[in-house]
């Protein structure tokens, strides 16, 4: 009767839905003992609890920005025109300045403080420095002494990186080249048109043959002393050793100035006696203008000695590893030198089988000094063979690495220069120095961003050499606000009178941006004298680490300084 009744009672329930009843015979299993399916059902539910709370959250999102979109054009419909313009003008802003060189860098929050102190100081310095500016007449620089303004005594000091584009002939002082002139057992060769062609230091007559580029006579200097009115003398040695600005017709006049004054001057201080003395000289100079690493470029002159004696190329290597040494044991916070072997060109490249034969000799004998190879043009593309016309540079190129100049020269036709420039480039140059055409070549410029190939500025240098008499039209302010990678170097310093690389950040800064300097620039500029050096890995990683200890410093004592002017300025 029990068991009837009950059967009753089921008929007249209402039938259970489907899932009611699997999900019933599935909890009758699990009551069965079967954890590992009572697992798996849990796991489900969660996955199911999961994949319907993701949906709902996607589909409100894609509601959400649906109604913002359909919610934009109101938005813009209801600004006013000027507020419409100004909006558009303030992201293509904001986006040209995540573009320009340094315009992604983070800043620490002391950082931001000194950027928005330099930024005021140097509001102040422009427009001191470019309200007289007429586009006709040469840079402010004839006009200001920027040595003594407040910014060039801030750039001055300020950890700079490294230099990576100057010649070892452009690095002594004028005056203490003139003070050399006065020792004993220095003669002279002297030109038919009484210019000075080269000196050397000998206790017999030199008999040393003028090359085919010049004719002359060897006397000694002390004739000189003694029958020339001191003033005249030096005058004259100056305007053999410096650049006289827009005083050169054309290219080939200041090319065979730059190779006269390179003869000068290495035949002062080449004597075996005085080389290490301006070696070192020369390494004080970079480190008190805020310079920590230098990738220096020479011909490598063969020292000498009062007897005539010639040492070798090796010789003149080994001085410089050895002074180099010498003087970051005084100063150990310096990284240190390495060597871009640069001897010059001539018009037939009938020394260039020795070129490469020495830059091998130079890898084999100091891998750790030796970068790589350039040639020095003296800015003279126009009469000398192509780059490409050099064919033992093409077997080379897996050897030794380059680090060329070109694309700088001003020539009646400058189909050269743009060659050398696309030429320099497929031969696998590391950076590329001058290439003031470069903005006329967006493959390349397309190439070496891929590449990561930077340009070597030198701001004074294209001044000096007569390529650019306007800095805010230096083709590098084009490659400055659109991000690719630049080095600022100095050339040859001392043939103008600058320091070995802050007046050149000085004209950059001032000049070439044109009052988008900023210290997101400054940073940048420093970070890339590392960053496109030619340190390995392991070099670079270090020296950033040196250079960032100083940055930090000297962020902390500008920032300071700037609190203690503001302080006196209130009292």
């Amino acid at each position: 009767m029990a068991s009837r009744g009950l059967a009753q009672n089921a008929e007249h329930r209402a039938p259970m839905p489907a899932g009611r009843m699997i999900r019933l015979d599935m909890v009758g299993n699990l009551q069965q003992g079967n954890p590992r399916l009572r697992n798996a059902v849990k796991y489900d539910t969660v996955c199911l609890n999961v994949a319907i709370s993701l949906a709902l959250f996607a589909t409100f999102s894609m509601m959400v920005v649906a109604a913002m979109l359909w919610l934009a054009p109101f938005k813009d419909f209801q600004a006013t025109p000027e507020e419409l313009q100004a909006r558009k003008h303030h992201a293509i802003v904001a986006r040209e300045q995540l573009q320009r060189a340094g315009g992604k860098l983070e800043l620490s929050a002391l950082e931001e403080v000194a950027s928005e102190r330099l930024a005021k100081q140097v509001d102040q310095e422009v427009h001191r420095l470019w309200v007289n500016y007429s586009s006709n007449t040469p840079q402010f620089l004839k006009h200001h002494k920027i040595s003594e303004t407040d910014l060039y005594g801030m750039l001055k000091s300020m950890p700079k990186g490294g230099l990576l584009h100057i010649h070892d002939a452009g690095m002594m002082k004028l005056d203490i080249l003139i003070e050399l002139t006065y020792r004993d057992d220095l003669w002279v060769c002297v030109g038919m048109n009484q210019v000075f062609e080269n000196f050397r230091f000998s206790s017999a007559f030199p008999h040393i043959a003028p090359s085919e580029d010049y004719e002359c006579i060897w006397m000694l200097m002390s004739n000189f002393h003694t029958f020339e009115w001191r003033g005249r003398y030096e005058k004259q040695i100056r305007e053999g050793l410096v650049l006289q600005e827009g005083g050169y017709k054309d290219t080939a006049e200041l090319a065979r100035h730059m190779r006269r004054s390179h003869r000068l001057i290495h035949g002062l201080v080449t004597y075996q006696n005085l080389w290490s003395d301006f070696l070192f000289r020369m390494l004080e100079d970079f480190y008190r203008d805020g310079v920590q690493y230098v990738e220096l470029r020479s011909s490598l002159p063969l020292l000498y000695d009062l007897k005539g004696t010639n040492f070798t190329i090796l010789d003149t290597v080994n001085s410089i590893v050895t002074i180099t040494k010498l003087f970051r044991s005084t100063y150990p916070d310096f990284i240190g030198v390495k060597l871009i072997y640069t001897p010059a060109r001539d018009s037939n490249d009938s020394h260039m089988d020795q070129y490469v034969e020495n830059a091998r000799l130079l890898k084999s004998h100091f891998p750790n000094l030796f970068a790589g190879l350039d040639l020095n043009t003296f800015g003279d593309e126009c009469q000398l063979p192509g780059l490409v016309e050099a064919t033992q540079l093409l077997h080379l190129g897996e050897e030794i690495d380059f680090y060329f100049q070109a694309g700088e020269s001003r020539c009646p036709n400058m189909a050269k220069p743009h060659a050398n420039l696309i030429d320099a480039v497929l031969l696998g140059s590391k950076r590329i120095g001058g290439a003031l055409n470069l903005p006329l070549h967006p493959d390349i410029l397309r190439t070496m961003r891929h590449m990561q190939v930077a340009v070597e500025v030198c701001p004074l240098s294209n001044h000096y050499l007569q390529y650019v008499q306007d800095f805010s039209q230096h083709p590098a302010a084009y490659l400055l606000a659109a991000g690719y990678p630049i080095v600022l170097g100095s050339d040859y310093p001392h043939f103008w009178n600058a320091a070995p690389l802050t007046d050149d950040f000085y004209v950059a800064f001032v000049g070439i941006v044109s009052g988008q300097g900023n210290l997101r620039l400054l940073k940048q500029l420093a970070l890339n004298s590392f960053l496109y050096s030619s340190l390995n890995c392991e070099e670079r990683t270090a020296a950033i680490f040196q250079w960032r200890c100083k940055w930090n410093r000297w962020i902390e004592e500008f920032v300071n300084q700037n609190k203690s002017v503001r302080a006196e300025d209130a009292l």
